[in-house]
Formats: structure tokens, sequence, C-alpha cells
């Protein structure tokens, strides 16, 4: 309960920032409010809050009346934990069948004389058929009911199990799916374990950030690049230098990544030269001569130095 504290209003009272509608409300009231952005919550432990998208999610859709948002909807929702056992198909096959059979007792006593059928349903306490009731002495089977446990299941078992489903219902009755989740590199990030961050995920998830725009998102996504940047300044500056192409091809190697950086770099080429060297070579290591002439020589290569690498260079 709400308590005193918050009254329940009605629908024609001056909107605020935040206002819930109950089914009440939004089965039949017509709302304004010119900034007004509309959010539907599905709890998948929760079957009342999960609704059937042609009907009740397309009269919520069209209540606000005035608003600049109103073709555009934020769904939260959590899929249902329902067992895999019983598909959607399975499910109508069986209660298509106990309807049949229902249909068919109801017809054996209803086939009856009056006084035999009177006799008959007197002594029944209780009817142990699904979809079947006694009215006027006769049994009737009401085929709302099984449609409504069909009903059900699609929207609790099948529509609301998986992200799939959901999205696929959505699609069939004529809304265009944005998706919008939780970074899950970014608690990595923050996750106080140390949770190893490849180079690739980080530099994924920046571009990411960038280049998308959601209608409504609960993060800031410019706030998220600078923590990224602050915590792996690499991820900005081969983001801002080389590009995702670039990154890309160099299949994210991140020693790959700084010798690239490095031979952008304006400056002498003895400066980019030891950038370089202290890029490729290992610290506090033995280096065979050979290797160390071929790695130079390489160096040499890639800054389109002509000059034949030598042992001797590294002295200077």
């Amino acid at each position: 309960k709400l308590g005193k504290d918050y009254p329940i209003g009605q629908p024609s009272d001056p909107v605020r920032k935040i206002n819930f509608y109950t089914s009440t409300c939004f089965e039949g009231c017509d709302l304004y409010d010119e900034n007004g952005v509309t959010f539907i919550v599905s709890d998948g432990n929760k079957s009342h809050t999960l609704l059937d998208i042609s009907t009740l999610f397309t009269q919520i859709c069209g209540r606000l009346r005035d608003s600049k948002y109103k073709g555009e909807i934020i769904h939260v929702y959590s899929t249902t934990k329902y067992s895999r056992d019983v598909t959607l198909d399975e499910f109508v096959a069986a209660t298509k069948k106990t309807l049949q059979e229902a249909v068919q007792y109801a017809d054996e006593i209803n086939s009856l004389s009056d006084t035999a059928r009177e006799k008959t349903l007197s002594k029944i306490k209780y009817i142990n058929e699904q979809y079947v009731r006694i009215e006027d002495n006769r049994l009737v089977v009401d085929r709302n009911f099984a449609n409504m446990d069909i009903v059900n299941f699609k929207i609790c078992r099948h529509i609301y199990r998986t992200y799939v489903n959901l999205t696929n219902e959505l699609q069939r009755n004529g809304y265009t799916i944005t998706r919008h989740s939780f970074s899950e590199i970014m608690e990595k990030i923050e996750d106080k374990a140390n949770t190893r961050v490849t180079f690739k995920e980080l530099f994924d998830e920046y571009h990411r950030l960038k280049t998308t725009r959601p209608f409504f998102s609960l993060d800031n996504h410019e706030e998220l690049c600078a923590r990224i940047a602050l915590k792996y300044p690499l991820v900005k500056q081969a983001y801002d230098e080389l590009g995702t192409a670039k990154v890309q091809a160099l299949k994210y190697h991140v020693g790959n990544i700084r010798r690239e950086l490095t031979k952008q770099v304006r400056l002498p080429s003895e400066y980019r030269i030891v950038k370089m060297i202290d890029t490729v070579f290992p610290k506090q290591m033995f280096i065979p001569k050979s290797k160390a002439k071929s790695e130079l020589q390489r160096i040499y290569d890639d800054l389109g130095i002509q000059q034949t690498a030598k042992a001797a260079d590294l002295a200077k």
C-alpha cells in the first residue's frame, strides 16, 4: 500500500516527472504530456506484468496522445524461468485434445433425457472436466477458458521466456526493436576483484559507446567513454588516431597498435626508433644478436628508414 504520503490521483491531474498508471487507466483514458515517454515494465516472475503484445501492449502505446515521443516506447523486462520441456505447439495440441474430450463428455450427458440428465447431474458434486460447467441442467463447454489457457501459456511460457521470442513477437506486431542492455564490460572494469578485460573487449565497447545514441539510456555514453579512457588510455588513443578499421586490421594486437601509433608520431627518426625499441624489445632479458638485428631492421622498414640494421646501431 502506498500510504497517505502518496495519494492516488486522477488521469486528468497535471502530469508529474514520473507517473504510474495501472490497467484501470491505460485501458481507456487519454493522457496528454508533450514530453511524456512511455515505459512498460515486465517482471518475468510476476505474470500480471506480462502483457499480450497484440492487445494490451498496443493499448498502452496509444495512451499518450500528444507526446513528441509517442512513436517510441521503453520496455524494461526480465525473462521467465519456465522449463523448455513443453513447447507452445505441444501445449496448444494438448489443450485442443482436452477441449475435444470435454465436448464429447458434454454431448454424451446432454443427450440423456431431461429426467435422466437431472438425476445424473445431481449426483455429480464436482465436474472434474476442464472447460465444462453446469447451466440450466445441461453441461456447457466454455471454449473461452481454453483460449485463455493458450494465451496465458503463450505469454508466460513462450513470449517472455527468451529475448528472441519477445523480439519476434514485437516485430510480428509491427514494432521496430532497438536493444539496450547494461554494459558487462563496465561492470568488469569496476569489479574490485580485478576481473581481466581484453583490449578487444575494451575497444569494441568504446566503439559501441561512441557510435550509438539510444533513444533513452540510464548511462551517459560520453561519461562511460571517459572512464575507459582514464583507466586504459591506449584504447582512446587507438580509436582517435588509428580508427576502428585499422585496429581491426591489426587484429587488436596491442604491440602492433603501439608500433603503428609510434610510426605516426611527427618527431625525429631517432626518437621514434627508441620508442619502438622500447615497445618491441623485452626488458632485462638477453637477446641474441641476430634477433636484435632483425627486429631493428623491421623497425627501420616500418618507419620507412632506408638503412640496414646493425647490432652496433643499438649503442646509439
